[in-house]
């Protein structure tokens, strides 16, 4: 998994204290990773992770559940575009 937010892999990396305000995200995060075989938190630039913050900034202006799962939402299209290097990204 990667994530902008240095502090959250610095308390995944450390096991976290139950103290942390994102400490039971981190459970649950815990939890999801028992599903798969291997399972790391990684740090990266924002820049490097352009969709995904564009995902989590429009997520936080949002009252109600959106799915994005049938069709890739029209706010995300260039972004994707221009983080596919190869133009691979099919619509």
């Amino acid at each position: 998994m990667e994530t902008e937010c240095l502090e959250a892999v610095n308390l995944w990396n450390s096991r976290y204290t139950d103290r942390s305000v994102i400490s039971p995200i981190l459970d649950e995060i815990g939890e999801l990773a028992l599903s798969f075989t291997s399972f790391t938190v990684q740090h990266v630039m924002r820049s490097a992770n352009g969709p995904a913050h564009l995902c989590a900034k429009r997520a936080c202006t949002l009252s109600v559940t959106e799915s994005w799962l049938d069709s890739t939402p029209p706010f995300l299209i260039s972004s994707l575009l221009a983080d596919c290097s190869a133009s691979t990204f099919v619509e």
